[in-house]
């Protein structure tokens, strides 16, 4: 609304995230003085160019899992809490470690793999049976919302 009322070009700096993504019709993150990725707040969050403004862009942020099974090495896997759906079988075994619950919605926070695989985060809908701390859950990524990060850069990898 304030773009345009006052209909004027603004510069606005800050260090919170959301106040930015709410305000920006265009975004730069600036990770020690150098501009990581400079888009709409819309194309940040879909397509983080670097693991900072994936680890930046975000509550909670993007889950950036190394040595995950069927990844090649060298490439951090890239999923946010909310593209990761439960299922019966078959998916990645989430050991629960806490559950945090925020009204409409909860976080669970856990382990891949067993607690000492990556630490991962997975949003639900507060209408499904939360999970109790010790229990092992079954997830898998959305396809078409997986993001693939060299590990050596930490720049996004196309493809």
């Amino acid at each position: 609304k304030l773009h345009r009322e006052l209909g004027i070009t603004s510069l606005f700096v800050t260090h919170d995230q959301v106040e930015a993504m709410t305000l920006a019709q265009r975004m730069m993150v600036m990770n020690a003085g150098r501009m990581e990725q400079f888009g709409t707040p819309e194309e940040v969050y879909h397509r983080p160019a670097t693991t900072f403004v994936a680890s930046f862009i975000g509550a909670p942020p993007m889950n950036l899992l190394k040595g995950i099974e069927g990844v090649r090495d060298g490439v951090i896997l890239g999923i946010r809490p909310e593209h990761l759906r439960l299922v019966d079988s078959g998916g990645w075994s989430l050991q629960v470690e806490t559950v945090e619950m925020l009204g409409a919605e909860r976080l669970v926070y856990g382990h891949l793999g067993g607690p000492q695989g990556p630490w991962t985060i997975l949003r639900m809908h507060e209408t499904e049976a939360p999970p109790a701390p010790g229990q092992t859950l079954q997830v898998v990524p959305l396809e078409d919302r997986i993001h693939g990060f060299d590990e050596a850069t930490g720049q996004r990898l196309e493809g």
